[in-house]
Formats: structure tokens, C-alpha cells, sequence
């Protein structure tokens, strides 16, 4: 009991955050595995609860990688609290409030008690366990768990980089296999468990570092395939799933792994992956999730797939689509920056040969996201063409339908806020993955990417406001000097129309075509609320024109009272003039 009572503030904090973490993951838990009969009247209520539960949880992470707790408690030999457990926590418990409940979400349970554990022998049973959870049938399930065994072995092995690899390709085979969600929970597994082995590794021999590399890229390449050929959305959400763990990994083992320079650019690139496009993932698996994965002769999205049974669905999947395909401001932009400077710094700092691999490998990764923007694209356009095919068969969805897409606009919106505010994430993410330096919460860097070891930055807020100034530039143009870049669409008219008489039909006439307007400046007018007005009516402009023209024949009338009373202005100045240069020589 002395432990209890010499336990300092430090130690409380850390006990208050372990301990809360521990009870609402096993709250979790047990709520994921309860039958109906057993909740009763609260059944209703399971999943708001879950959702609770993990919002807690993340909650409780969030703060504690904040205030940097980090250390173990003396009197809980198996679990402890650690720097790189928390940020990881947080991204966990986006994915088990969409999974939420089932051995799915026992499984996101057991993931986040594995993060917890201080031995390595129980973090590979309680991740092999998650792992089997998330396995079909067959030789999955066996093999699945054998991708833990690397931490299971001494970091100086020279077993480990080849148990790595083997870990990496397992892994990327089980986040491909997923239909949903839940390719998530490998993908967390391999990051968390491959950033902590491969700091303890240190600097790898080139062979090693080929062969990360070589399993890194293979994977990526693998999902990016998938994402071209999948005959399911939710097996092409799944592949490029897989190929941002497979780039991440390539990331890590240039960041961690070798002796470039640029190592800290690399790191933060890895950082910035883990946040934003691992959020938007998330948010395009749930969307993309099928219900008729079943059936050999489904559709490519299912009859009631979230993102097509609603408006709200294909937004969101458009959201998710634009946050992932790296255009600027958005979070794959900020990525793909980092990876360019990195890119830069190890070619111009390497030897000549090592220069060349370093170009090669940036050229294939260069090649692999080309591949993944194509994946992405053939899912909008399915979504677009799923769409029309709705419209024409008019199937609206039901009531309450677009409750389900809430998780996916809360993933989104989390998405968005990280990509927006990148130095607040890397302060929260910089223990992670082991670095050279702390980076630590700064106000005036709240808004940009920056590195630790040069003053480059890079704001996205700014790449937003460039891009709204070139946009009003062109609306500006194109209304002042008519000239637009796109042809503009005319209504099409029969031949025999033209020239010809007025056609009635019924109450209505029958108009001749108008040159439509320009549909930027159309959506802009939509978006201000402004489309049926014209700038004559707005308020401000009404009263502004009616000053100006009360001021103008205030003018006009004193113009011209002047011009008829010129002599006596000239005496009226003569004699101000002659007043005070009396006074003034006084």
C-alpha cells in the first residue's frame, strides 16, 4: 500500500489517464460483445454509447500526448503509458466509432490494448488476436498473426529486417483483404509496430534498406493494382488503403532507417500521412462499404451504398476523393511537399550512386501516386454514373438514411482541421516515430508545415487564399471582357427553327435560346446566395448610387451659383484676405 500513498503528481496524472484508458476500453469491449436480449430496453442506445466510449478514449489520448505524459506505473506490471501509444490512440478511436460494435470492434479493443502494453510478448497476443478477428477463412487467419513475431525478438537480430519486411507484406495483404473500416486496424498495427523497431534499429546496411524499401513499394504497387482492377468499391477503397500503408512504410525506412540527408523531412512527411489522408481513408472505406459483396454479379457500388443514396454520400465522397488526391491546399498536398524537399536535400547531399537510387525511388513514388489518383478518379466517376442511373429510376432513400453518414462527415471534418492546422498535428505526433529533436506547440507555427533542422515552411492557408485570388481573377475577366476559357453551352434548336415563326405551346411561348452564363460565376452567386439578384438591388449599391447622385448636383448647383456670382466671390476673398493679414501682422 506505500506504493499508493509516494505516488507524485506526475505519477497521478499518468495513473488517471492509464487507468481511465484501460476501464473505457474494457467498457468498449464489452459492449461490442453484449447480445441484444442482454442490454434490454438500452439497445437502442449501443451505439451512442460506443460512441461515447470512444470519443472518451480519444479524448483521454489527445490530452495526453499534449501535455507529454509519458513513463509507466510501477504497480501495473502489464500495461504503461508511452509517447508514440497516444497520437496513435487518437487514430484508433476514429476507427472504432465507425466500427464500433461485433468482433470488429473487439478487435479495435484489443488493437488499442496492444498500444498499451509494455511487453512485447503481450502485445503480439493481444495484435495476433485483433489480427485473427479481422481474417476470413483459410490460411489468413494463420498467417495474419505471424506478422506480430518482430516484436517479439531482440531490435539487434539479424533476423529482425527480414522478419520486417515479412510484417510489411502480411500487413498489406490483410489491410487489401478488408471491406471497410477495419483495414485501418492492420495498417495502425504495421505503422506503430515498424516506427518502433526500426528506431531501435537505427541506421540499416543498404541491403536491408533495399529490401524495407523493395516490401514497402511491392505493397503499395499491390493496392494500387487492386484499386485499377477491383470489380467493388469497397475492394478499391480497400487497395488504396493499402497502398498509403505501403507509402508510409517506404517513408519510414527513408526516415529511419538510412543515412540521407532530409531524414527530418522525410519523418515529417510521415507524420503528415498519418494524419489527414489517414482520416479521409477512413471516411472513404465507410462510404464505399458494400452490402452485396456476396453476390458475384454485384454492382460496382451496392443499391444502398452511402455514397449514392444520397446527395449528402456524394459530397462526402467528393470530399474525400479531393482530400486524397494531393491538390493543393489539401492534406496530400502537404505530404507530397515534404516528400519533394526530402527528395531534394538527400540527392544533393548523397553520393553520386546513392543520389541515383534516391532519384529512382522518388520517381517511382512519383509513379505510384499517379496510379492512385486513377483509383480515385474510377471511383468518382462510378459514383457519378451510379448517380445518374438513380435519377432515372427514382429510388429515393429512406428516412433516416443519412444518419449513417455522419461517422464519415465527422472523419472529414477532423481530416480537414488537421490539414488546415499541420504545425498543431505535428507537435501532437512528433513522439510517434522516434525523430532527432522535439517539436514542440507553437503558436506562430500553428498553420504551417515546418522542420526542425531549416526555417522552410510551408502555410496551406495561404495556397488557399492564392487560389481564391486566381479564381476571383478569372470571374473578374471573364465578366468585364466576356472572355471565358470553356466554350459556353447554347440551347440547340431544330434547322427549320431558325428564322422562323414563334411556336406556341399551350400557355407558354417558346423563347429563343440566351447564351447561358459562366458556371463559375453561376456557383459563385449560388454559394453567396445571391443568383436571382442583380447587383442594382444589393442595398449597399442601391445607397451608394443615391449619394453619389445627391453629391453630384450639390456640385453641379455650386458650380453654378459661382459661375453667376464671380465678383462677388472675388470681394468676399479680397476682403477675408485683407482681414486677416491684419490681424496676423498684429
Amino acid at each position: 500500500m506505500g506504493r499508493f500513498l509516494v505516488v507524485g503528481a506526475g505519477s497521478i496524472l499518468t495513473s488517471f489517464l492509464l487507468c481511465g484508458l484501460f476501464v473505457l476500453f474494457v467498457g468498449a469491449g464489452i459492449l461490442a460483445l453484449l447480445p441484444d436480449r442482454a442490454l434490454r430496453q438500452a439497445v437502442h442506445w449501443r451505439g451512442e454509447m460506443l460512441t461515447a466510449l470512444w470519443g472518451g478514449i480519444g479524448v483521454l489520448a489527445t490530452v495526453g500526448a499534449a501535455l507529454r505524459v509519458e513513463g509507466g506505473v510501477s504497480w501495473c506490471p502489464v500495461f504503461g503509458l508511452d509517447g508514440p501509444t497516444l497520437p496513435m490512440l487518437v487514430l484508433l478511436a476514429f476507427t472504432g466509432g465507425m466500427i464500433s460494435r461485433g468482433r470488429r470492434g473487439m478487435a479495435c479493443v484489443l488493437t488499442g490494448l496492444a498500444f498499451l502494453a509494455l511487453s512485447p510478448l503481450v502485445f503480439g497476443l493481444l495484435a495476433g488476436t485483433a489480427l485473427v478477428m479481422l481474417a476470413d477463412r483459410g490460411r489468413q487467419g494463420v498467417c495474419l498473426p505471424v506478422a506480430v513475431i518482430p516484436a517479439c525478438i531482440p531490435a539487434d537480430s539479424p533476423l529482425s529486417p527480414l522478419l520486417l519486411c515479412l510484417m510489411v507484406l502480411l500487413l498489406g495483404w490483410g489491410v487489401s483483404s478488408q471491406k471497410g473500416p477495419e483495414a485501418m486496424l492492420p495498417a495502425g498495427i504495421g505503422l506503430f509496430l515498424f516506427g518502433r523497431l526500426l528506431a531501435e534499429e537505427g541506421i540499416l546496411d543498404p541491403v536491408q534498406q533495399t529490401l524495407l524499401l523493395l516490401s514497402g513499394g511491392a505493397v503499395a504497387l499491390g493496392g494500387c493494382v487492386q484499386a485499377l482492377r477491383a470489380p467493388l468499391a469497397a475492394r478499391v477503397a480497400s487497395g488504396l488503403a493499402s497502398a498509403g500503408f505501403g507509402a508510409l512504410v517506404v517513408l519510414l525506412t527513408l526516415a529511419l532507417g538510412t543515412n540521407l540527408e532530409g531524414m527530418e523531412q522525410f519523418r515529417t512527411a510521415t507524420l503528415l500521412g498519418a494524419g489527414a489522408p489517414f482520416l479521409a481513408l477512413l471516411a472513404l472505406l465507410w462510404l464505399c462499404r458494400g452490402e452485396d459483396e456476396a453476390n458475384a454479379d454485384a454492382p460496382f457500388f451496392s443499391s444502398r451504398s452511402l455514397a449514392t443514396a444520397t446527395p449528402a454520400g456524394r459530397v462526402l465522397l467528393g470530399m474525400a476523393v479531393l482530400m486524397l488526391s494531393g491538390l493543393p491546399p489539401l492534406g496530400g498536398f502537404s505530404v507530397l511537399w515534404c516528400l519533394l524537399m526530402a527528395g531534394e536535400l538527400a540527392a544533393v547531399g548523397a553520393q553520386p550512386v546513392q543520389a541515383l537510387c534516391t532519384i529512382l525511388v522518388l520517381v517511382g513514388a512519383a509513379g505510384l501516386m499517379v496510379l492512385g489518383v486513377l483509383g480515385l478518379l474510377r471511383l468518382a466517376l462510378a459514383a457519378l454514373a451510379r448517380q445518374k442511373m438513380q435519377v432515372a429510376q427514382q429510388t429515393p432513400a429512406p428516412d433516416g438514411y443519412g444518419l449513417l453518414l455522419l461517422p464519415a462527415g465527422v472523419s472529414l471534418g477532423a481530416a480537414v482541421a488537421v490539414a488546415v492546422l499541420p504545425g498543431g498535428w505535428l507537435a501532437l505526433m512528433d513522439h510517434l516515430f522516434v525523430g532527432t529533436a522535439p517539436r514542440d506547440f507553437s503558436w506562430r507555427t500553428l498553420l504551417s508545415v515546418w522542420f526542425v533542422d531549416t526555417t522552410i515552411s510551408f502555410t496551406p492557408l495561404f495556397c488557399v487564399l492564392a487560389l481564391l485570388v486566381c479564381v476571383g481573377m478569372a470571374i473578374t475577366v471573364g465578366r468585364v471582357l466576356g472572355f471565358y476559357p470553356f466554350r459556353q453551352p447554347q440551347a440547340a434548336r431544330a434547322a427549320w427553327q431558325e428564322a422562323g415563326p414563334v411556336v406556341a405551346l399551350g400557355d407558354g411561348v417558346m423563347a429563343s435560346s440566351k447564351t447561358a452564363p459562366a458556371v463559375l460565376w453561376t456557383v459563385l452567386l449560388v454559394f453567396l446566395g445571391l443568383e436571382k439578384q442583380t447587383p442594382v438591388s444589393w442595398p449597399l449599391v442601391e445607397k451608394t448610387a443615391a449619394a453619389g447622385r445627391s453629391m453630384r448636383s450639390m456640385l453641379f448647383r455650386t458650380v453654378g451659383w459661382c459661375e453667376a456670382q464671380g465678383m462677388v466671390l472675388i470681394l468676399l476673398f479680397l476682403g477675408a484676405g485683407l482681414i486677416l493679414g491684419l490681424f496676423t501682422s498684429k
